[in-house]
């Protein structure tokens, strides 16, 4: 995503307006700030506790004058969309920071409308001229617009009453309706969904797990039937979408939440378009199926080759180092891979200390230290010892290869608890992973 999105501005050849609530990616700050020296007229809104956090990476924007934040720490510019010449429109869950560019799940879409573009235009210049959320005046263009058989509806917060909107769309509903939200806990869209239960409509739907709270939609959406999970990605599930018998979707910024709906700036678009449904279908089918059998089996099976980004963890197919397409390597006739992926599918988590040049891996009670280009590591388990990561080959050593840290997977694995297999015939490691083991 973060090439597409540097792609997108780099073909900016009269104007790009960019609402983004956080950015910390200094290649996309440094592709604006290109395209502003170009003459290009680049405006940026960021939330202003955002911008603050993140000032370091955005300071350069600022100092441009093309950065425009808020200024309201009650609310948030939770906006994620960019307007590219008055023809192109991106929006969709995904901020512009390394976590939802690589790691979260995030959807987003691009779409070619003068119409639609005229919308998001003139929402992004109401904020650039400081009205923002309340402020906000009901002045979208068109609302309503038709791109062949493609039928957008588009409403912006708090201004458009966007939950009347999302609920409106519910109440149609009659097969089916699965939804994946980071955090849900619209009482008014809930208890809709509830009543299209009572009607015999199947719901499924996909939390984020860290957003369980007390106001959380989850339990109560549960005990009305509906197949409901919590998220199993070790960062976070962003997606923010509603589908509704395979012909509509709903997405955007905007979580269906109370503050979503009458103090933040966010965005909704409701698309109807059977072709743009069945894309977001597969994607919600595919995490449904994955986090709810991992939710309910304590093992892990891992299959993944040398030379192939890929590996499939119980069945399914993601990548080993998420965009960047990262290839497991064998060097001293060890394999060597970028871990990150392969620890959190476990439920592990990783850190890198760039000073000592040193990743520690945690699963459980046990932490692997390793050192880039040294052959042995720090084990505590429960003992902390020094291990040699291959007692017969003290060449094998964890490197950083085209930027990206890799390391020996068989002794990371296997310290974990993980049985590994290699099958030299389809050149195939396998590594089986049991949560009570």
């Amino acid at each position: 995503m973060k090439s597409e999105i540097i792609s997108l501005i780099n073909s900016a050849s009269k104007s790009l307006y960019a609402a983004v609530y956080d950015i910390n990616d200094s290649d996309i700050v440094s592709a604006l700030l290109s395209a502003h020296k170009k003459g290009i007229d680049v405006k940026v809104v960021m939330d202003d506790m955002q911008a603050e956090t993140e000032k370091d990476i955005v300071s350069p924007l600022n100092s441009a004058g093309i950065l425009k934040t808020d200024n309201n720490k009650s609310a948030l510019m939770h906006d994620k969309f960019v307007v590219i010449d008055g023809s192109k429109v991106l929006t969709g869950s995904t901020n512009w920071t390394e976590n939802c560019l690589f790691y979260n799940n995030n959807n987003s879409l691009l779409i070619i409308s003068d119409k639609l573009t005229a919308d998001y235009t003139t929402e992004f210049n109401e904020m650039w001229d400081g009205k923002f959320g309340s402020n906000s005046p009901a002045s979208t263009p068109y609302p309503h617009i038709t791109l062949g058989t493609t039928d957008i509806q588009c409403y912006f917060a708090p201004e458009d009453n966007v939950e009347d909107h999302i609920v409106s769309e519910i109440m149609s509903a009659k097969s089916y309706i699965d939804f994946a939200t980071f955090t849900f806990t619209s009482i008014p869209i809930s208890n809709e969904i509830i009543q299209k239960i009572q009607d015999g409509v199947k719901v499924k739907g996909i939390y984020e797990t860290r957003q369980a709270s007390q106001y959380c939609t989850y339990d109560n959406l549960k005990l009305a039937g509906a197949d409901v999970i919590y998220d199993g990605n070790p960062k976070t599930m962003h997606d923010k979408f509603f589908l509704i018998d395979g012909q509509t979707v709903i997405t955007g910024s905007y979580n269906p939440t109370k503050q979503a709906n009458t103090e933040n700036d966010e965005n909704l678009l409701i698309i109807k378009d059977s072709s743009i449904a069945q894309t977001y279908e597969s994607e919600f089918n595919k995490l449904f199926s994955m986090w709810s059998n991992s939710s309910t089996n304590n093992s892990f099976t891992i299959i993944l080759n040398p030379d192939n980004p890929y590996m499939t963890v119980n069945g399914t197919k993601q990548e080993i180092d998420p965009g960047r397409e990262t290839k497991p390597v064998i060097k001293n006739s060890r394999t060597l891979v970028p871990i990150r992926a392969i620890v959190e599918a476990l439920g592990g988590s990783i850190d890198w200390n760039d000073t000592e040049k040193m990743v520690a891996i945690t699963l459980k009670d046990t932490t692997i230290k390793l050192w880039i280009n040294k052959s042995q590591a720090q084990v505590d388990a429960p003992l902390l010892i020094l291990k040699w990561i291959d007692e017969s080959n003290h060449k094998v050593v964890p490197e950083i290869i085209n930027g990206r840290t890799m390391v020996p997977v068989r002794f990371v694995a296997e310290i974990l608890g993980c049985s590994v297999d290699w099958d030299s015939n389809t050149k195939t490691i396998t590594i089986k992973y049991s949560k009570e083991g």
